[in-house]
């Protein structure tokens, strides 16, 4: 007599495989919906620990990131020095042009050129021959100014163009440039200075005794060996009555703080310099730290905020890293200035005022009159050892600094992603483990029922058959 049996295999899948053959039941559903009912105390927890703390890793992120770009805005403006920014012009930029560094005193100046700075050039005497035919041997060594260098020729190497090759290709070269100019016939050897000024004038020397190496010596003796097309110069320029000489077309010393750049002679008309405090740099500069001041006050707005139709609270409302760097920096921005002397020793004196929604506005008119009757008041405010940057900038360092409120508080939260990482990975492993134990129990009540189905059948066909049987007899 032969029985049908529903079997389990071992392995998940097999079983799954023969789950609700017996009974009818679609067992994978009822698991599922068993294991989730199960675990949703463990499954929501670990949802809202993730989502809040990604949720403020990403708030302190925005909070750091204003900090820093308004630590940058302050760092312009967080010094005296940072405001003794000059401007320098020229009344008539074909002749110079001027620029002024922090050191320059605010004044005007009369400037005359005299002359311009060149740096020599010579061309040697005409050579027979296309620049390839030999010279002779010996070494012949070039001088400018103060410092020399030497070649060393052979018989082979010893033409024009080889000397030229040796002179640009000389590793101690201070600056001397040659090249070879060919006529219809005949071939001549320039050199040009790269060092402008009377002083680096070139002279040329050898210890050779062959006609061709000893034509290309130029000194007070040998000034006919070369024609000068141009003579080594100094720049000369008169100031407010006084002349002075350079070496370079950049003239730096006649006026603290003040180069000149020398482009042409004047024609007997002097050219007006001004040097003054550069109150549109310094203006920009605040204005730039205004506008990081109020994105950094939105941000801060934005993560302590509260909507009360929606019912929906910012990341860090009440938090007290964000609510002790706010309080501070409003603090900073609102205090006198203690080194400051008078009524004009903050912000708001200066145009500087704090609005409703806790923004700064810059009123343009009032800071430049401000920066005009006493340019030094306005980078003391800003620039003291107390001043309004100096020490905002000072605790912005310490909030953006390693074992700031602000690290210890991303560590904090990174460590709390971990923690919850390895108390997922103990709820996904709960979690298998339950759905083992659920299969494992509706699988043995399948294979029950289907035994029971099948000795049911069984007995159902016996009693067909007895009765068919009783019938007959």
């Amino acid at each position: 007599m032969a029985t049908s049996t529903t079997s389990a295999t071992s392995s998940s899948g097999g079983v799954l495989q023969s789950l609700g053959v017996g009974s009818g039941i679609d067992v994978n559903s009822l698991v599922t919906q068993l294991v989730a009912a199960e675990m949703q105390p463990d499954t929501a927890r670990i949802t809202r620990a993730t989502t809040q703390t990604a949720t403020q890793l990403t708030a302190v992120g925005q909070l750091k990131g204003a900090l820093a770009t308004f630590q940058s805005a302050l760092s312009s403006i967080n010094t005296q020095s940072d405001f003794q920014v000059k401007s320098a012009t020229s009344a008539d930029e074909k002749i110079f042009t001027v620029s002024a560094d922090a050191s320059a005193a605010p004044g005007s100046y009369q400037v005359e050129v005299n002359d311009l700075a060149q740096a020599q050039q010579l061309r040697s005497s005409a050579a027979v021959g296309d620049g390839t035919g030999e010279l002779g041997s010996g070494n012949l060594t070039f001088t400018l100014g103060s410092k020399s260098f030497s070649i060393k020729v052979a018989d082979a190497t010893s033409s024009l163009n080889a000397i030229r090759d040796a002179i640009n290709s000389a590793t101690d070269n201070p600056g001397i440039s040659a090249s070879v100019v060919h006529g219809t016939d005949n071939s001549q050897l320039v050199l040009t200075s790269n060092l402008t000024g009377a002083a680096n004038a070139i002279t040329v020397a050898t210890d050779s005794n062959d006609t061709g190496l000893k034509a290309l010596v130029y000194d007070a003796s040998h000034l006919a060996n070369y024609t000068q097309l141009q003579e080594p110069k100094d720049a000369s320029i008169t100031v407010a009555g006084v002349t002075v000489t350079s070496a370079t077309n950049a003239i730096t010393k006649v006026i603290d703080g003040v180069t000149i750049n020398v482009l042409a002679k004047t024609s007997g008309t002097p050219v007006k310099v001004t040097v003054a405090n550069d109150t549109s740099t310094v203006l920009n500069r605040v204005q730039t730290f205004v506008n990081s001041y109020n994105t950094l006050q939105g941000v801060v707005a934005k993560l302590g905020s509260y909507d009360a139709a929606s019912q929906t609270a910012g990341p860090l409302l009440g938090d007290a890293l964000l609510t002790g760097i706010s309080s501070q920096v409003r603090r900073a921005l609102s205090n006198p200035v203690a080194s400051v002397k008078g009524s004009v020793n903050t912000l708001a004196a200066l145009g500087i005022t704090t609005n409703k929604d806790g923004t700064l506005t810059l009123d343009v008119s009032k800071f430049n009159k401000a920066l005009s009757a006493n340019f030094n008041t306005v980078s003391s405010i800003f620039g003291n050892a107390d001043g309004v940057a100096t020490v905002l900038s000072k605790f912005v360092d310490g909030q953006l600094a390693n074992g700031s409120n602000i690290d210890s508080r991303n560590k904090t939260l990174a460590s709390r992603q971990k923690q919850i990482s390895n108390d997922q990975a103990v709820v996904v492993a709960r979690q298998q483990k339950i759905k083992d134990r659920y299969t494992a129990q509706f699988t043995a009540m399948d294979q029950a029922l289907a035994k029971m189905q099948s000795t049911s059948t069984y007995l159902t066909q016996q009693l067909t058959a007895l009765s068919k049987s009783l019938s007959g007899n």
